[in-house]
């Protein structure tokens, strides 16, 4: 009996039309036809069903367009064996990262993809991707991932890489569940890792975050003024750093410093990334990653940012008291990390 999976179609460049400039425009009308049309292996892969949430550019994906996906999966639950959620590539990441978070227990292969170049277009991925993820999500495995040029990610490790190669996506640091080439492959001992006791309970959603947050990037020389801290720390819950290598910041002049003791004088908790595309935060290398590591400063160790950021969101949406928020962010909700080994005992837990 064919596996069913449902294909939830929320925007982006994948279902979009080109103009005469080559530009993307608007999607076809026909868009579900036209998938099955393009694309007639599908049938052959799954039963499918097919289902427009909504029709955005990813650049305004946000907070409700995860509790979208997320309740949609939740209510159509018993209708399908894996799920494909096509979604642009700017924000994916992100929003594949929060579904990672929000779906707790999952039992059943949810898989994002997109494509850089329409369905519609000459030498468009859009194709190849779709197949790829519609077989993804047919293998039983109990994950939130991205399949893009027939690499698998992980949500929550994968970051996107370019704008203009069709490889959009890389997953630093952690390595690829698997590759679809000549032979399906797939990682065993991270298939290991992942495979729950239970396949058919409905996965636990929580949905809670609260996204006013920002994000500052150190630039050498360039320093928050006082009266931007001021402006900053009155408007925001959270922040994210991303600092020098490490996550080293200026130390010599106070500015950073007086942001950082403020923030915490606020209890408006701080997290430390890095600009460094691979690697990992460890404040407790370098005098000026001590420094604010001893103000308080959380440390966002080796999660992409994307995974650093809507976790910070998570930790305020869900209230966790300024104490334990150190805890919390070492703790693995879904992979993104690599936890933290204490007295030979892991104080976190995946999944």
């Amino acid at each position: 009996m064919k596996k069913r999976v449902l294909i939830y179609h929320t925007g982006g460049t994948f279902g979009m039309a080109l103009g005469n400039a080559q530009t993307v425009q608007t999607q076809s009308p026909d868009f579900l036809k036209d998938l099955l049309e393009r694309v007639p292996e599908l049938p052959s892969l799954a039963q499918i069903d097919l289902r427009i949430l909504c029709n955005i550019d990813s650049s305004d994906a946000n907070q409700k367009l995860w509790s979208l996906i997320a309740n949609a999966i939740q209510e159509n639950w018993d209708e399908f064996d894996g799920c494909v959620i096509i979604h642009g590539t700017d924000t994916m990441a992100f929003t594949a990262t929060a579904l990672a978070f929000f779906l707790q227990g999952l039992t059943k292969p949810i898989v994002f993809t997109g494509s850089q170049r329409p369905l519609s277009a000459m030498r468009s991925d859009a194709r190849v991707n779709i197949i790829d993820a519609v077989e993804l999500a047919t293998r039983g495995i109990p994950e939130v991932m991205v399949c893009f040029d027939s690499k698998i990610h992980r949500a929550a490790r994968v970051t996107k890489y370019s704008n203009e190669h069709l490889y959009a996506f890389k997953s630093y640091n952690a390595p690829l569940v698997g590759s679809l080439g000549v032979n399906f492959k797939i990682k065993q001992k991270i298939l290991n890792s992942i495979i729950p006791t239970a396949k058919r309970h409905m996965p636990i959603i929580n949905t809670q975050t609260n996204s006013n947050i920002a994000s500052l990037s150190c630039v050498p020389g360039a320093l928050p003024s006082e009266a931007f801290i001021e402006s900053l720390l009155n408007s925001i819950d959270g922040l994210i750093i991303q600092g020098f290598g490490a996550g080293n910041l200026p130390a010599a002049n106070k500015n950073w410093l007086e942001l950082c003791k403020k923030s915490f004088l606020k209890k408006i908790p701080v997290v430390m990334s890095t600009q460094c595309e691979s690697g990992s935060v460890s404040l407790d290398l370098y005098e000026n990653g001590r420094i604010f590591a001893n103000l308080g400063v959380i440390s966002a160790m080796d999660m992409t940012f994307e995974a650093a950021s809507v976790k910070l969101m998570i930790m305020l949406g869900r209230n966790i008291s300024f104490d334990k928020r150190h805890e919390f962010f070492a703790t693995p909700l879904a992979y993104e990390c690599t936890p933290i080994f204490k007295n030979k005992e892991n104080i976190g837990s995946s999944k």
